[in-house]
């Protein structure tokens, strides 16, 4: 059996699973989602930056998607993909977690392979966008397999995520698509310095250049997304979040619903930041 072996150093997630369920059950600690969101979502936008930052976002969007009475595979659309990038799909039999290890569902991960112009994913890669989520996947779908699978910035996400929803009926397997991605990265670090540095900034991450991405997202228009991330550096893996939407959509999902948004700066005020959603469709 071919095994995908932890590649984040232990600041990204936790490393044994007591420590990985207390932090779950910190961020979902008094919370509950709005009492107006239709009940089973199809997937959703989550964020990629170590627990610490953006944990909380993550967890309470896997929960929320957690009240579908069955999911077989979830799909998990990583990033930080060019234009000119081919999908990069993980071929190993299993990943292992804090929680145990998750099954890949080869079958489909060789039915996709097939259908659209793919490469392996290499075995040392240290990506963050789809490892960071796994213990999530375990913890809140302790019983599905996995699809892994890092989406490029250009029209072959959109091309991706309609062929995962078409293997996906052609097979009739119950899944949830997820698209990992930040949003914004702004400030000296990321050489983004259009409105300066301090609060007018992060005010105008939040009202302005994250706000026309999640607009986006939420009305599920894809090609939209992809050409404001490209022009406003809006987001770091616009294919993840595009693949995620466009599975969603050809499964009939025709909107989606922001749990919370917030950006790194709320937690740890500094000149540079990252902006954070949580989108559930």
């Amino acid at each position: 059996m071919t095994k995908r072996k932890r590649n984040l150093q232990r600041g990204w997630y936790p490393v044994d699973a007591k420590d990985c369920q207390r932090e779950i059950e910190s961020f979902l600690e008094g919370w509950s989602p709005p009492s107006t969101l239709p009940s089973g979502g199809l997937g959703g936008i989550v964020p990629h930056a170590g627990w610490y930052f953006s944990g909380k976002l993550t967890a309470r969007v896997f929960h929320t998607l957690r009240s579908r009475k069955k999911v077989e595979v979830v799909i998990l659309y990583g990033g930080h993909m060019g234009p000119g990038d081919l999908p990069r799909v993980v071929t190993e039999e299993v990943w292992e977690t804090p929680f145990g290890d998750i099954t890949i569902d080869c079958d489909f991960v060789e039915a996709l392979m097939k259908g659209v112009g793919t490469k392996k994913e290499d075995p040392s890669s240290t990506d963050n966008t789809i490892e960071v989520q796994l213990a999530m996947v375990k913890h809140f779908f302790p019983e599905a397999k996995l699809v892994a699978v890092r989406s490029p910035h250009s029209t072959k996400a959109i091309e991706l995520g309609n062929k995962v929803a078409a293997i996906a009926k052609e097979k009739g397997i119950s899944i949830i698509a997820i698209g990992s991605t930040d949003l914004t990265h702004y400030g000296p670090n990321y050489g983004m310095l259009v409105k300066g540095v301090g609060p007018s900034s992060v005010e105008w991450v939040k009202k302005e250049n994250d706000s026309g991405l999640i607009k986006a997202a939420l009305k599920m228009d894809a090609g939209s997304l992809l050409t404001h991330a490209e022009k406003h550096e809006s987001a770091c893996s616009a294919g993840a979040a595009a693949s995620a939407l466009t599975t969603c959509k050809a499964m009939g999902v025709e909107k989606g619903v922001l749990l919370d948004y917030y950006t790194s700066y709320d937690i740890m005020p500094d000149a540079s930041f990252v902006g954070y959603a949580g989108i559930v469709f």
